[in-house]
Order: structure tokens, then C-alpha cells, then sequence
């Protein structure tokens, strides 16, 4: 998705939710005492905290910008690079028809009185990455499986975001290698690296706010089913 460039935004953040809104590009004006977009952000994740008017639409901004109407997670190893243990690492995989929120593009100026969106349909499935945020359902689903998938801070992204941590040691473990490496616990380059890797199809839905990455081949059919643990 392409940024929208424009003025400074003021943002109406809870003091509960200033560290979400700060890992998704806000900023702290200390002289107005006020939450703002930069004009370089992406405004989409930072919707929510438009403050009320006439002119803004929230009813065009969800919550969340991902859905889908069922999801997989998806349990791998990986090396731990501190205490050099492999370790269970989760994520998500979305099915086909899973949908993004996106901007409307009509080559027009883009302005905040307009702020409409369409949800996008993607015929591909996805792995998530970068999660910034998860409903409150999926987030439930995630912890009957692992309590070391939450959020830190990460000096790489700079951003906070839910990552893995390893589950001997504690060390966090970024989403990069894992999904963006060919090799990585979640980019598998044969059958026999993803038959290592497990599903479990959670037949709810799912919402989050996220990027989602896929590749040509991406091995499903060569991954395990956990249909004791599936929902």
C-alpha cells in the first residue's frame, strides 16, 4: 500500500494506548501536549484516534484492517541466537479470500474529509507479520498454545510489535529472519522443511492489524494438521 503524504494530524490518544499509538508512527508534541501523525506516516493505523468531527468518517476506518473468516496458527522451531536452543515459534496464516483495508485510489488529492476505504480481497493465502495488534479473541486462541508470543520492542524495526520470545531463555526473537529468510521457521524452501511445521485451523475469525506476506509456494499442503488442538 502506497503512504498518503499530508499535513500534521492531531490525534485523540488515551493515555492507556500511547505506546501502541507510538509504535505505529505518532509522535508527542510537548509543547501542545497533543498525540499527531507526521506527515511522512502511514495515517491508516492511526485512524482510530481521529478525534470526533463532521467532516471525518470513522465508520470508514475499522479497528482492525485484516480480516478473515477463519485462520491457521502456525507452529515452527527455531534457533534461539542467545542461548543457541531451538525454541517453538508461532504465527498466523490466513486462508484465501482473507481481506485488507485500503485506502479508495481515484488519482484525486487525498484529505481527511474524504477518508474512505474499501476492504480488498486477496485470493492468496498469507502469513502474518508485524502484528501490531489482535482482537481479543484471536489474542485468547493464542495463549491456549503459548504464553511467549507478546509484545517488546524492536531495536531492528524500531517499533514495538508482537514477536516471539524464546521459550528457554526469554530472548526476543524477531519476525525478519523467521519470515523473511528463505530457511526462516515460517518460509519454508521445501516439503521437508514445512512438513516439520504444524496447523491449527482456528475456525473463528480473524481480525489484527498486521502486514501479510506471501510466496508462490508456500508448502501447505506439505504441513502437518493438529486436529486435537484445532478449534
Amino acid at each position: 500500500m502506497d503512504e498518503r503524504k499530508m499535513a500534521r494530524i492531531d490525534l485523540a490518544v488515551p493515555f492507556g494506548q500511547k505506546d501502541e499509538a507510538k509504535a505505529l508512527g505518532a509522535k508527542w508534541d510537548p509543547v501542545l501536549n497533543v498525540w499527531y501523525a507526521p506527515e511522512d506516516v502511514d495515517l491508516i493505523p492511526l485512524l482510530r484516534w481521529l478525534p470526533d468531527s463532521d467532516t471525518v468518517e470513522l465508520e470508514h476506518a475499522p479497528e482492525y484492517q485484516v480480516r478473515a473468516p477463519y485462520y491457521y496458527i502456525i507452529e515452527s522451531t527455531s534457533d534461539c541466537w542467545k542461548c543457541s536452543t531451538w525454541t517453538r515459534v508461532y504465527t498466523f496464516m490466513l486462508p484465501e479470500g482473507h481481506e485488507k483495508f485500503e485506502l479508495v485510489d481515484d488519482d484525486e488529492e487525498f484529505s481527511l474529509e474524504r477518508n474512505l476505504g474499501e476492504w480488498i480481497r486477496h485470493d492468496h493465502r498469507g502469513t502474518a507479520g508485524t502484528v501490531h495488534s489482535l482482537s481479543p479473541s484471536v489474542a485468547a486462541q493464542v495463549r491456549r498454545y503459548t504464553a511467549n508470543l507478546k509484545q517488546a520492542f524492536s531495536k531492528t524495526a524500531g517499533h514495538r510489535y508482537i514477536m516471539n520470545h524464546c521459550e528457554h531463555c526469554g530472548t526476543k526473537l524477531g519476525d525478519f529472519y523467521m519470515h523473511s529468510e528463505p530457511g526462516g521457521a515460517f518460509f519454508p524452501t521445501s516439503p521437508q522443511q514445512a512438513s516439520k511445521m504444524t496447523l491449527i485451523k482456528i475456525n473463528e475469525r480473524f481480525d489484527a492489524n498486521c502486514g501479510v506476506g506471501f510466496v508462490t509456494d508456500d508448502f501447505f499442503d506439505c504441513m502437518q494438521r493438529d486436529k486435537t488442538r484445532s478449534v
